[in-house]
Formats: C-alpha cells, structure tokens, sequence
C-alpha cells in the first residue's frame, strides 16, 4: 500500500539519475535549447560581467574532439550545485549554527522474495524512510539501465518523448521489458540505500573495523546499532562498482549551506547553487527548484527593462533592481528549510514524535503553503505555478509551523545526542503541537480546503486526531502481483508498465479507507 495523491491527479516514481539527465537533455533539444552536451564552461576564461550581452562564455573543448565555442549572454547562470562556481567567487559559503548532516550510501541488489523481509507497510513507490535518533535511512527501488549504450537509450527516450506528444493512451506505450527489446536495452531493479546522520555522532573507538572506507564504516555502524535495520539489511547485497570504478560506496560530508550572495553582474545562482540542507523530504528538487522558475520569469524582465537603458552601468543597476526580489526570497528560503529539518531530526529522539508532531505538521503546513490538495483537483498552469512555488516552501514558512519547530527545537535540541528525551518534554511538545493544531485547521476552513486525512494518513482520522490502532489510509499504489513493480492505480491503466502483465479491475481500483463518500471514488 502506498499513501499520497491519486495518480489522475498527482503521480511519482523514482528515476535513475543517468536517465533523468538525459531524458532532461532531450527534452531541453526539443524545445529549442542549444545542449552542449558532455562539455564543461572554462570559468578562467569567461568574462562575466554586468550589462546586456557583455558577458562571454567559454565553452572547452570537449573531451571527444567537439571544438571550443564562445556563447555572449547578459547572464550566466550557475546550476553547478554544491560547488557554487560563481557564487563561491563572490561570498564564502554560510552554515547555520549547529549540527551539520553527513551521508553515506550505496546501491545494493533488490529481493526476488519480499516475503522474508518481516517489516511491513514500510515500502511505497516513492523514497522509504527509517528514521532513528541521529538521522534516518532512506530505501529507494531504483530501475537501473546501467550497462546499456547511451545511444540506444536516446532512440528509446525520443520514442517515449513522441509517444507524450502524440497522447498515446498509457497502455499502448510498451512495457520496460517491451522497450527494452525494441532498443536493444538491459535493465534491473537495484536498491539505492543510504544514511543521512547528525556530524555530531561520537563513533565507537573501533570504528575502523567496521569497513574499508569512511562510508562503508559508519554505514555498517548504524546497521549494528539498530536491529531492525540489521535484519533488514540481511535481504540485500551490496553491489560493486555499479557506476565504474570507486563506485561502490558513496560519501558527503557537512551537506547544509546557503550562499549568502546569489547574484551580480552578469550572473545568477539556482537550485542548489543556491544552498542546501538534507535529503529528507527532498527539498532540493521540489522547494528549492522554485529559484529556478523564479529566475526565469525575472530574467525576461531584467533583460527587457535594461534594454532601455543608455549605459552598461544603467542597464546593470536597472537589472539588480528587478533582480532584487530573488535575493531576498533567496535570503530566506534556505534558513527556513534548515529550521524544517532541524526540527524533523529533533523529533526522530523519541518514537512519539515522529507520528503525532513532526509528520503530521509537515503535511499540514504544506496544505496551507498551498500543495496538500488531497483527493481535489490539483491544477497548475504556466501562470499559476510560480506564486504557487514561491509560496508553498513545504510549508517551511507557515507561522503556525514554524512556532512548533522551534518549540520542538528549543527543548530538545540542548539535550544531549546520546541521551534520552526526558518523556515530560515529549508530553509537552505533543500537547503543544496539538495545541496549535485547531489555528492551522481553522486556516484551511476558511480557504475552503477539505482535506481528507483519515485517508492521507495512516494514523490519523479527518480531524486530525491521532489514532494509535489506525494503521491504513487511502491506497493509490500498488504493487503489480506479477513482477512487484510498483504501479500508480488508474482504471485506464490496466497493464503493468514493467513487465507488461494485464491486471485485474480490483488490482487497478483506489482503495478508500476509510470509505469515500458516494461520487469521490
């Protein structure tokens, strides 16, 4: 079973990195953008600076013969993420006052037989999450084309590309296995798995014994400590060197900052070039990609305004005028997503608080920065999408959240890391959480949001009261009883997208629960 949005409305799944770039590449080449692809900028050469079409971009040869090539912009835009070309050059990278995060990960191969794994309920189609007190694990099934020539995966992605176009029906669109015929593919399921830690852990003495690398150690060390996740762990094997040499074990270290400066002359930082916190709740590639659009529809702006003007230094000014909204909204953007997770990883001391405070929270908040439309008709456009975007934050920016957090924050955070929440600040934090909760429904009440909860939470009833014994919600996943691959469900869509096996109308319907009123289903 898996809880979320019905798939007519919203729909998810893991990709592999790989296909998405490229997939993403192609999509850019369809629409008019000019990819130089496998290419690197030369940075020492470029010229950025401010004005209209003063700046040069210097594109290096590239590694398989293509020639050098100049591009001469008014803005450059730095998407080099963590490493923050220009934005590095222009302020030293800020991070927040303490803790910081460190993950570790690795990809390992997927059970044929689920059945020996005793947990259950806890896999979905989307990130899997097991949470504990310095951090928390993520599980992800990942469809890996490794191994499979780049060329053949373009004509294969370029088909499906066409098919998107075209409006072919979904079960008309081949099946993986089918493509992968047709395109002369491999293909298997792999298991990406990974820790994201506190960097304030005090490892054992001993700790070198636990592996040959930094990240093998402190992996295996978490897998010891905790016993479900050791015998979790008894159902996978570790895959070595799945992406080329030295690729068996992954490390990143001190991943939260925010660049305190995102833009000047000549230039703009996105995404996470912008700042980072942690995985949790992927804040990255869904509240963070909103400087991204955000930039966009400035850029036009700041261009066409400068384009008036009579000088380089009125053009420039003209532009850091209209580009002034960004920096601020850049400015807070990343802190209050560093308070969000701070406040997540705070409530992972205690089991209490995972379920009744910080869960619950980050989905209330999120329907009130305007996302969480469950079971309604979630509709963005072109002009809708970036107050929408700005706005919504994960609900990071809410007031009734954030007094939450920090309430939850400032008990426990002075509390010792290996030491256990006193269950008095537990029972304070709950009873304030839920204190707080009839401001934040009341907000949604008056937008006229009808959420429905019993069914979006597993443990919860409409109202938001938390229910011990309740242990399902509403089903809009399900796994395909013939291969096990995940599959969103739509009456439409009656063939497994994997192996291509046909599936039953039950195996295909939205299970409500509790029921859904007449006409919702």
């Amino acid at each position: 079973m898996s809880f979320g949005t019905p798939a007519p409305h919203l729909s998810g799944y893991q990709l592999e990195r790989p296909i998405s770039e490229l997939l993403l590449t192609l999509f850019a080449q369809r629409n008019g953008v000019n990819v130089y692809h496998g290419r690197t900028v030369d940075f020492k050469a470029s010229k950025v600076q401010g004005g209209i079409k003063n700046t040069k971009i210097e594109v290096a040869e590239g590694r398989q013969g293509q020639s050098a090539a100049s591009i001469d912009t008014s803005l450059l835009i730095d998407a080099t993420g963590r490493f923050r070309q220009l934005a590095s050059k222009n302020a030293s990278l800020h991070r927040f006052e303490g803790w910081n995060y460190d993950a570790f990960w690795g990809y390992f191969t997927y059970p044929e037989d689920e059945s020996k794994i005793s947990l259950r309920n806890f896999e979905g189609c989307h990130t899997n999450h097991f949470c504990f007190p310095e951090g928390w694990f993520w599980v992800i099934r990942v469809l890996s084309w490794e191994g499979s020539p780049t060329a053949n995966l373009m004509d294969m992605l370029s088909y499906l590309l066409d098919c998107a176009e075209k409006g072919v029906p979904g079960d008309q669109v081949p099946s993986t296995a089918e493509l992968a015929k047709m395109f002369g593919l491999t293909y298997r399921w792999v298991t990406s798995i990974g820790v994201a830690c506190r960097n304030d852990v005090k490892y054992p003495e001993d700790i070198e014994t636990y592996g040959s690398t930094e990240a093998e150690r402190k992996f295996n060390y978490f897998v010891r400590k905790y016993s479900v996740i050791s015998e979790f762990m008894t159902n996978f094997e570790l895959i070595q060197d799945l992406y080329g040499p030295r690729t068996t074990w992954f490390v990143r270290k001190t991943l939260t900052y925010q660049s305190p400066v995102v833009s000047g002359p000549g230039w703009v930082a996105i995404g996470d070039a912008t700042g980072f916190t942690n995985p949790l709740f992927s804040p990255g590639i869904t509240a963070n990609m909103s400087t991204s659009t955000f930039a966009a529809e400035l850029t036009h702006k700041a261009i066409e305004a400068a384009e008036k003007e009579s000088t380089v230094d009125l053009a420039e000014a003209s532009i850091r005028s209209t580009l002034a909204p960004y920096d601020e909204f850049a400015k807070a953007l990343v802190p209050g997503l560093n308070q969000m997770n701070c406040f997540n990883y705070v409530c992972f001391r205690d089991p209490r608080l995972g379920p009744q405070v910080s869960s619950m929270w980050q989905n209330l908040a999120s329907a009130i920065g305007g996302f969480g439309s469950v079971v309604k008709n979630f509709t963005l456009t072109p002009e809708t999408f970036l107050p929408y975007a700005l706005r919504w934050r994960w609900g990071s920016a809410v007031e009734e959240y954030i007094a939450v957090a920090r309430h939850a924050i400032d008990l426990i955070k002075p509390i010792p890391l290996e030491e256990p929440v006193p269950d008095a600040i537990v029972r304070d934090i709950i009873d304030f959480a839920n204190k707080m909760k009839p401001k934040a429904q009341k907000v949604l009440a008056d937008r006229g949001a009808n959420i429905r909860w019993g069914g979006f939470f597993s443990c919860y009833d409409h109202d938001l009261n938390y229910l011990e014994d309740k242990t399902r919600g509403d089903t809009f996943t399900r796994k395909c009883s013939h291969c096990g691959s995940w599959l969103v469900l739509r009456p439409d869509w009656t063939l497994c997208y994997t192996c291509g096996v046909e599936r039953t109308a039950e195996e295909a319907a939205i299970t409500w629960y509790p029921p859904a009123p007449a006409g919702m289903a």
